[in-house]
């Protein structure tokens, strides 16, 4: 086993708990639908008790959980396009942001799932005990809740949109003239990624810059 690729892998992962725990603090700031709010409540904790989880995870192993891998950069930058998506909603129904917070949560636990999904692989193909048990026991504290928050999620997404679909309320027909492009005022105590609250030391560092070329034609 590639030690310095699995603990980019970790690094990576952990960036995604990051931004799964901000996507849930934003859904439940606006969730009106008390269901939806207490499970974004309850699974924002689990969330961030997995990121614990791969902290010390990565501490076991030897590494530094403040390292932000390049991977784990490019992460953070998928996590904040989903989290600024979340602000996107001049033109939509309250239905319809509702709807939009639980698909970017949707998108979010399906890399989240996978991300578990290949530790618990690698658990056998460790090349010691220790690794393999480190890996093991992560993965029987996360991996049952992880699959909890995908299935909860997809099915509560397909019931909202059965819901749209037979009880409406439908759009009014002229609508469609608004621009979906203004976002509602920013919801400072969880956004954006990844200059929020409870981050690590390392994520608070740039997160990408674009290549030269790209700077030079702005400032020219």
């Amino acid at each position: 086993m590639q030690q310095q690729v699995l603990m980019d892998k970790l690094s990576e992962f952990l960036a995604v708990e990051q931004g799964g725990l901000q996507l849930y603090r934003v859904a439940s700031e606006r969730a009106t639908d008390r269901q939806l709010k207490q499970h974004y409540d309850e699974f924002g904790q689990q969330t961030a008790r997995h990121r614990a989880v791969l902290m010390d995870l990565i501490a076991r192993l030897g590494g530094d959980p403040n390292y932000v891998s390049p991977c784990a950069r490019l992460a953070q930058v998928k996590a904040s396009q989903l989290l600024g998506v979340t602000l996107v909603v001049d033109g939509l129904s309250p239905q319809e942001i509702e709807a939009n917070d639980l698909e970017n949560l949707l998108l979010a636990e399906t890399k989240d799932h996978a991300d578990w999904e290949l530790l618990s692989r690698l658990v056998d193909q460790a090349g010691d005990s220790e690794t393999a048990s480190a890996l093991s026991e992560a993965v029987q504290q996360v991996e049952a809740q992880e699959d909890e928050h995908l299935t909860w999620a997809r099915e509560m997404l397909a019931n909202l949109g059965l819901r749209a679909v037979q009880e409406g309320p439908a759009p009014k027909p002229e609508r469609w003239q608004a621009v979906i492009s203004a976002p509602e005022p920013p919801i400072s105590a969880v956004h954006p990624a990844p200059e929020g609250r409870d981050l690590l030391e390392g994520s608070q560092k740039p997160q990408w810059q674009e290549p030269l070329v790209a700077r030079s034609v702005a400032a020219a």
